[in-house]
């Protein structure tokens, strides 16, 4: 009798299998997964947005896809420069066009949402019809990667353009394998106009095109990887930026002054670059981005390597720490551990009727690893109560009835969470609170500025309560501001001629 059912259970998961191997199935199931992630990144993204824990990063996007929409170039006050010059990220423009006509942070936050969900498509195709792993093996993958920490991570730390590079990436490489030469190079260009910089790793693809036996295409890769980054580098976004390139003081421990120097730096120094590349803090970054993988890329090194140099310069560059600020930096080096965890499995594998079956035990332990380091180190694990996001306290009601008071045409000045909400205006400056009371510190928050928002929920704990106080009457001074609003810790300062202002809209709108 069990060996009746057993048989008859054998039969049915047989007949499951072939279904999964159908090609109907190929076409559709990967964009049911790109639906389902698509609504779960969203989700969150929107959630955290709601609870208003973004801060000025987003609000200098905001703020730039908004002057785009409304015809200016992107000399956005709070980025202090234009948008161009940090990244030569063009593709910013058909984004700003969708922001014309919906909500510019819900646009924004949607659209980098999908762009990770559809990440799965292309990963799915390579998984299937280059290294020709069975559909248990290419939903794993999935899985793991809807799980992967660094993808989350991306998803929740406001928007970066170059977050739409990783489905760009994945593409290029599909149409690389699969000869499909027009549709690569055009992947290949709108990853680069996302960030310029990713030019680095797109001569690393070339190098794996070598590998490969795609010369042609290897040589050419890293031709335009190489051009087009010392083209944008040297030339295309110091024109932004009054002829320097922005990012030198990220490496002005190896040089100053240009790129060149500190390239000459790190060749001159390279004890110094290698030991703060594998510094202890750099060391659990890698580990970080290895162990969800089961660390099964670096059985497949070579589809991990062209990512590696740029992400080496994105590690010993001196930029604000955290997982969060980093997110976007990990866009290129989360693109090829996947390739190379195909290609792992691929190899770890045996082929049976033209498709590589592999061991369940190997993928039971992918799963189970990529979901304990997920509920471990996910900012979007179930320890950190993701269910409970978007909801708005009594600070938050505050700051979005006081960001309503502002009129489109004020020069503001207001710290991180309260500027998403004022990014649609053209002058805006951020105010961040020092650790230690400044006497200084009342005149510099209303320098130049019309209407001042002061947050004290975002006070040091350095600050006594007779600190706030003189702060407060330091603002006031000689009636040069007026407070208007106090309501659960915020306030808004402004001049006289806006109080009348204010009143008179206030009649009106009465």
């Amino acid at each position: 009798m069990t060996l009746h059912w057993r048989k008859r259970l054998e039969y049915k998961l047989l007949k499951w299998q072939a279904r999964f191997e159908s090609a109907a199935f190929d076409r559709f199931f990967p964009w049911c997964c790109v639906a389902t992630l698509w609504g779960i990144f969203a989700l969150l993204a929107l959630a955290r947005s709601r609870e208003l824990s973004q801060d000025a990063g987003l609000a200098s996007i905001m703020q730039s896809v908004w002057l785009i929409g409304e015809g200016f170039t992107p000399d956005a006050s709070l980025l202090g420069q234009n948008f161009l010059s940090l990244q030569g990220g063009y593709l910013i423009y058909p984004v700003a066009a969708f922001t014309k006509l919906f909500p510019t942070a819900i646009t924004l936050i949607i659209i980098q949402s999908g762009a990770l969900a559809l990440s799965v498509v292309p990963l799915w195709r390579i998984s299937r019809n280059v290294a020709n792993l069975r559909t248990g093996a290419s939903t794993a993958i999935l899985l793991v990667f809807s799980l992967y920490s660094a993808v989350h991570a991306v998803n929740i730390a406001g928007f970066h353009l170059e977050a739409l590079a990783l489905p760009l990436l994945l593409c290029a490489v599909y149409a690389g394998f699969t000869d499909r030469t027009w549709r690569y190079w055009i992947f290949l260009t709108a990853a680069l106009l996302t960030r310029a910089d990713l030019g680095i790793a797109i001569a690393g693809l070339g190098i794996l095109w070598l590998i490969e036996g795609k010369k042609k295409a290897g040589y050419q890769t890293i031709s335009l990887g190489i051009s087009w980054s010392t083209i944008f580098i040297l030339g295309i976004q110091p024109l932004y930026n009054a002829g320097h390139y922005p990012h030198v003081e990220a490496f002005n421990h190896y040089g100053s002054g240009n790129p060149f120097a500190i390239v000459w730096g790190i060749i001159l120094s390279p004890w110094t670059f290698l030991s703060e590349l594998f510094s202890q803090a750099n060391f659990l970054v890698g580990v970080s981005l290895l162990a969800p993988v089961l660390f099964l890329p670096v059985v497949a090194p070579r589809y991990l390597t062209p990512a590696l140099p740029l992400f080496a310069l994105y590690l010993t560059a001196d930029v604000q720490k955290g997982e969060l600020s980093e997110a976007s930096q990990t866009v290129p080096i989360t693109a090829f551990v996947f390739i190379a965890l195909v290609f792992a499995l691929a190899k770890t594998g045996s082929i049976i009727v033209q498709r590589v079956n592999v061991d369940r035990a190997i993928i039971g332990a992918l799963l189970f690893t990529s979901a304990v380091f997920f509920a471990a180190n996910s900012v979007t694990s179930p320890y950190e109560e993701p269910w409970s996001w978007g909801r708005q306290n009594p600070i938050d009601v505050a700051r979005l009835e006081v960001a309503e008071l502002v009129p489109e045409d004020a020069v503001v000045r207001a710290s991180g969470k309260i500027l998403p909400l004022l990014s649609e205006r053209t002058a805006l400056l951020e105010f961040s609170l020092p650790n230690q009371y400044d006497d200084r510190l009342g005149s510099e928050a209303v320098r130049n500025v019309n209407w001042f928002i002061f947050d004290r929920s975002e006070v040091p704990q350095g600050w006594i309560g007779v600190d706030i106080l003189d702060f407060q009457a330091d603002i006031r001074v000689g009636q040069r501001f007026v407070q208007i609003y106090s309501n659960a810790g915020i306030e808004a300062y402004v001049t006289p001629s806006e109080v009348e202002k204010y009143r008179l809209t206030s009649l009106s709108n009465d």
